[in-house]
């Protein structure tokens, strides 16, 4: 009885042993992928910097009243397109207590600039005298949106345009044609990824 029970011991002991090694084989694999996935990962973020130009910092020249402003694009991640160059700027919006740093797209198919309704608060919109109006982007589903009018500054110098504030959760801060267009020529260089936005004479 008692040479069965050792030899019962012996058998329990060794699958312990080799579900222990299983295990461990297991978690070595695992971390064998993770480590691999991170450096294939590294290769490609490494790939692309060198195959994508280095934009140039953020420029503004000043010379007889006349500014020229020049600000590299934004490398953003879309999950369906990968990496997509946008041309964004950061500049100090008007609010009622000063100056805040929003980031704008400068979007030339937008007929006019965009804020979310957030926004409007921060700015002063008096709602119970702004108009309201109905908008229909690009989605093509209709969205409510209120007028108004934005200051932004550039080289110390401030803007002022009509812009609208929609209801849309997905409204983000967008610079459009009408108004800011109309006081500037803005160049977009896709080779040098910037854009430069210079007042009219």
């Amino acid at each position: 009885m008692g040479y069965i029970t050792f030899e019962n011991n012996i058998n329990d002991n060794c699958q312990a042993n080799e579900i222990n090694r299983k295990e461990k084989w297991l978690a070595i694999a695992k971390l064998g992928s993770i480590i691999g996935f991170g450096l294939i990962l590294g290769g490609i973020l490494l790939f692309y910097s060198q195959k994508t130009p280095v934009a140039a910092e953020v420029e503004l020249k000043k010379s007889f009243g006349k500014i020229e402003y020049t600000v590299p694009y934004k490398n953003v991640l879309y999950e369906n397109f990968g990496f997509v160059n946008e041309p964004k700027l950061t500049l100090p919006l008007k609010t009622k207590t000063g100056y805040k740093k929003v980031t704008f797209l400068l979007d030339s198919g937008a007929v006019v600039s965009a804020l979310p309704l957030k926004a409007a608060k921060d700015v002063g919109v008096d709602f119970s005298r702004a108009k309201r109006i109905t908008l229909q982007g690009f989605s093509g589903l209709p969205t409510f949106a209120y007028f108004g009018q934005i200051t932004v500054q550039i080289g110390g110098k401030d803007f002022s345009f009509p812009a609208v504030f929609t209801e849309s959760n997905g409204t983000t801060y967008i610079l459009g044609r009408k108004g800011f267009f109309d006081q500037f020529a803005i160049y977009f260089d896709n080779q040098k990824k910037t854009v430069t936005i210079t007042t009219k004479e």
